[in-house]
């Protein structure tokens, strides 16, 4: 737990200059995986309480500039288990991240994928084919994935 506040600490006192990631409210899944135009996609689920999620975020942002446009990479927060939209958007605001996060105010996505912990990831692949990963990843792993 303690490692992925380290690394999230690290990268965000290293790239301080890099362009943030904005917010925006999810409308679904789908419309992500359809904006990936038959590319791979990669989305991360997680809370900004979550020590492995903020380690995960750290390993998703490394992820997503090794692969650049090949993949769709996304963030979804699990907006309804947070104190406050306010209080995740003021956590985005003071970090580095450049992955596009997305907020499931409702929770409607880990119903959807069934999921009742944090961090999970969604894979789909250039069929459109899905795979639920529950728990942390690395950027190697999703890597494999890829290739």
């Amino acid at each position: 737990m303690k490692r992925g506040l380290i690394l999230l600490c690290a990268f965000l006192f290293i790239f301080p200059t890099i362009a943030k990631a904005g917010t925006a409210e999810l409308k679904s899944v789908e419309a992500l995986i359809e904006a990936a135009d038959g590319k791979p996609v990669v989305i991360t689920y997680w809370a900004t309480w979550c020590d492995t999620c903020l380690s995960d975020l750290s390993e998703l942002e490394e992820f997503r500039a090794l692969v650049g446009s090949k993949v769709g990479v996304y963030s979804i927060n699990a907006t309804k288990s947070e104190r406050s939209v306010k209080q995740v958007k003021n956590f985005i605001g003071k970090s580095a991240l450049q992955v596009p996060v997305y907020l499931d105010v409702e929770g409607t996505v880990a119903h959807q994928f069934r999921q009742v912990a944090v961090p999970f990831t969604i894979l789909v692949d250039e069929s459109g084919k899905q795979r639920i990963i529950p728990g942390p990843v690395t950027k190697e792993q999703l890597q494999e994935w890829i290739d």
